[in-house]
């Protein structure tokens, strides 16, 4: 085989090139080494891997041996250190359960053959006609209204662009902006309703339900119970071992956040009372195109780890027996604790709008508090609020 010598300079630049990229890609694993490896990434890392060896196999047949030899250890190297962080990746983090903030929301989506949504039929008077209303939400409240939405609103009027979920920050913002008629979700947070005063507008809130904030643990961890102030004191960073309230061993206490403006974060920031929350733990994870995002982690299930949710997220969703909700103050969090006010932290789920409520909004509230309504919150996992 003869080869033009003047071109085999492109040989030894495509091989360097491939080599260096790889490299730089091996360490930005390195450097986050805790982070989220998705399909995207290790496509972009095999492409450069494979680029690499069609380089060595081309430097190959052009006899450049010394060069060739060299840099098959390193490429070898690198795919035997590739094969490690992942086997870090996992052993450091993915083999623990994660519970976080979503749920399938196609499971639950109205009007969809075998959805799980509860089944109800109203009363005439309930039933929505005309302009209906565009509804967004909290994930966790994505199953209550969207079991209203399917018992209310007209199948063949109905289109998907009329019922959203998406995070707390985004809700507000898109019921500030008009562009959804009423949301549900929690009681806006400071901030939201800074937000809400500049744009000249004033929330109108109707609490139909009402939802345990709870704190878990690992189900082995030893202990059940923390206090009010226990619990201000690990996010303060206050506590920083579990044996300072009870534990029999000597464990670092791993005290997992949420996003800024998410519901369960907000709810955290009510019950610190003006107590600064320590900087949550974080995670650097690999963007869509390789880039780096620090971010704050969510809840892993290690053994000193502890973290916050709604109790529809730790009961209804994600509990498989891995976790334990701890008591409060002594009180469970159970429906009942819930319902009687003796578990000290509840928050309301509330129909939220920023502008005047038309017929059709005010039916679907309405609808809310009938005994169809009440049956929806119950079986959905709420304890719904009495008229």
């Amino acid at each position: 085989m003869k080869i033009n010598k003047r071109y085999l300079w492109v040989v030894p630049l495509l091989l360097g090139l491939a080599v260096l990229f790889y490299f730089v890609w091996l360490v930005g694993m390195v450097v986050i080494a805790f982070s989220s490896v998705i399909q995207v990434q290790l496509f972009v890392a095999w492409s450069v891997g494979i680029l690499a060896a069609y380089a060595i196999l081309f430097g190959w047949l052009c006899r450049f041996r010394r060069f060739v030899k060299g840099s098959a250890f390193v490429f070898l190297f690198s795919v035997v250190a590739f094969f490690a962080m992942m086997f870090f990746r996992w052993f450091t983090v993915d083999r623990y359960q994660q519970v976080s903030d979503e749920i399938p929301l196609w499971d639950y989506r109205p009007f969809v053959e075998d959805n799980r949504l509860v089944k109800v039929v109203p009363e005439e008077c309930y039933r929505l006609s005309g302009d209906l209303p565009k509804i967004d939400g909290a994930y966790a409240l994505y199953p209550l209204y969207a079991a209203a939405v399917e018992a209310l609103y007209p199948k063949t009027d109905f289109e998907s662009s009329y019922v959203g979920s998406h995070g707390s920050d985004f809700i507000f913002e898109e019921l500030l902006a008009g562009r959804v008629d009423l949301i549900f979700g929690a009681r806006p947070s400071q901030r939201q309703q800074d937000a809400a005063a500049a744009a000249g507008l004033s929330f109108e809130i109707t609490p139909f339900a009402r939802e345990a904030f709870v704190f878990f643990v690992n189900a082995d961890n030893p202990v059940d119970n923390l206090s009010s102030q226990q619990i201000r004191d690990i996010y303060s960073g206050k506590i920083k071992d579990w044996k300072e309230v009870g534990a029999p061993k000597s464990r670092a206490v791993k005290a997992f956040q949420r996003n800024e403006g998410s519901g369960s974060q907000t709810m955290l920031q009510k019950i610190m009372a003006g107590t600064p929350i320590m900087p949550p733990l974080k995670e650097d994870r690999l963007g869509g195109m390789g880039g780096i995002i620090n971010d704050v982690a969510d809840y892993r299930n290690r053994k000193e780890a502890i973290g916050f949710s709604f109790r529809y997220f730790a009961t209804e969703m994600f509990y498989n027996g891995q976790i334990k909700l701890l008591s409060v103050d002594g009180v469970a969090p159970t429906r009942e604790n819930i319902a009687n006010g003796s578990y000290p932290f509840v928050g309301d789920c509330c129909v939220i709008t920023v502008r005047p409520r038309s017929r059709n909004i005010q039916k679907l509230v309405d609808f809310l508090f009938s005994a169809e309504g009440e049956k929806i919150i119950l079986e959905t996992g709420y304890t719904p609020i009495k008229n």
